[in-house]
């Protein structure tokens, strides 16, 4: 398209600057000194102009995909089979709730994103017992968080596969997948040894029931979608949130209409939604600010800090490939509980520390950056999973990160170091 560089930056510059100043004070804050800094570091490396256009121009790939997530969320929480299994989940029995919890977010949330928080939250939510409500949190936080190690509808994955070019995303789905069953065993046999109480005779709960219809609509629709994706990005060659865009909004109005009776589904499910989700766009400032910023940032950095020089200082320093990879683990994760969201860190160390110059092979620091990603959102007092699950179980959100959180996540980001470290020395 002629000049569709120069219109998609010029739209997405005055969405920020209409939207920039109605944003929380944290996040206006800061992204305001990630854009001050950003621009700085381009200036002094001789090209404001460019630095600045080209980080805007490479943050529309994650708005794209924020936009195609937005539609899919209100079909997913009206949707009759979803909410059935919802109900299903909570009906579990003690014993059973914790991976039977951690896998329905995990799936759902692989495809539908936080529409799957949405939906299971209330298991959290209407829990009267604060521990059992800690478990169930944590539960539902890494189930839905760990699938950021492989999810193709994830901005994780969008951010280090745009941030690492030449790797794709069956390049790392597989180990992403693996990895993320070890850490539901973590998480669950963490919860196991120093959460669960002794079990107590329960009253008697209602027996979970799951019709085999709703299962399997269920099932056929998260392959639809998958399929629709991730077939357009293998056909088309179009990256992943770019398919999710063009698919997302079509397959989210003709998925709501089915939910309406046959004269009722243009006036009363697709029309509606229509207008909510034009109406809801401005709600996306704190995403489009953060990540916007975060790509002018790692933009401008780069080049100040060449990636040569980092090269040469690790060098000197004598740092191998298994130390970086275990620091960036543990640094993506302290930053995050800084207030760092983990974007600025991939998008730097794709920009500044690229695996070529550092002697790394792409798909290892793909999956050492992927692998923490969820733990890192988990520990973030300002991570959008947290500040979701702060409001569900009114808890402050810097308690959930910094108290309920650490413990599991420093377990298992130690394992997500020894999973990638070994992979490394395997296969490599």
């Amino acid at each position: 398209m002629p000049y569709g560089r120069e219109i998609g930056i010029t739209l997405t510059a005055m969405f920020l600057l209409l939207e920039f100043w109605r944003a929380p004070g944290l996040q206006r804050n800061m992204g305001g000194a990630m854009f001050l800094i950003g621009g700085i570091a381009a200036w002094y490396g001789g090209d404001l102009i460019g630095g600045v256009l080209t980080g805007l121009d490479r943050a529309q790939i994650f708005l794209v995909m924020f936009y195609a997530v937005t539609w899919l969320r209100e079909p997913a929480v009206t949707s009759g089979s979803l909410r059935e299994l919802r109900d299903w989940v909570v009906r579990q029995p003690a014993g059973r709730r914790y991976p039977i919890l951690w896998l329905s977010a995990h799936f759902l949330g692989s495809v539908l994103n936080l529409a799957a928080m949405s939906l299971l939250s209330i298991m959290a939510g209407e829990q009267k017992d604060k521990l059992m409500r800690k478990r169930l949190s944590i539960a539902l936080m890494m189930g839905f968080t760990v699938a950021s190690t492989w999810g193709p509808f994830y901005v994780s994955v969008a951010v280090i596969l745009t941030a690492i070019p030449g790797v794709s995303w069956a390049d790392i789905a597989p180990q992403g997948l693996l990895l993320s069953f070890i850490l539901l065993f973590v998480g669950w046999g963490y919860d196991r040894a120093f959460l669960r109480q002794t079990p107590t005779v329960a009253a008697p709960r209602e027996k979970p029931v799951m019709h085999s219809s709703s299962a399997v609509r269920t099932t056929l629709l998260l392959i639809a979608l998958s399929v629709l994706v991730l077939g357009l990005h293998e056909l088309a060659k179009l990256p992943i949130p770019i398919a999710l865009g063009v698919v997302g909004p079509p397959f989210a109005i003709l998925w709501i209409a089915m939910q309406q009776s046959w004269g009722e589904r243009w006036r009363s499910g697709a029309k509606p939604l229509i207008g909510r989700i034009f109406k809801s766009l401005p709600d996306l400032r704190n995403e489009a600010i953060a990540f916007s910023a975060a790509s002018v940032l790692g933009i401008g950095v780069s080049s100040v800090l060449p990636p040569e020089q980092i090269s040469a200082t690790l060098q000197t320093y004598g740092l191998s490939g298994d130390v970086v990879i275990v620091g960036l683990i543990f640094g993506m994760t302290f930053a995050s509980a800084a207030g760092f969201h983990p974007v600025i860190v991939a998008i730097l160390v794709g920009e500044v520390m690229p695996p070529e110059v550092i002697g790394m092979p792409p798909e290892i620091l793909a999956m050492a950056l992927l692998g923490v990603w969820g733990a890192s959102t988990m520990i973030s007092p300002f991570s959008a999973t947290t500040l979701f699950m702060s409001r569900v179980v009114q808890t402050p959100s810097h308690v959930i990160a910094w108290k309920w959180d650490i413990p599991v996540v420093l377990l298992a980001i130690t394992v997500v170091a020894v999973y990638v470290v070994a992979y490394k020395h395997i296969f490599y």
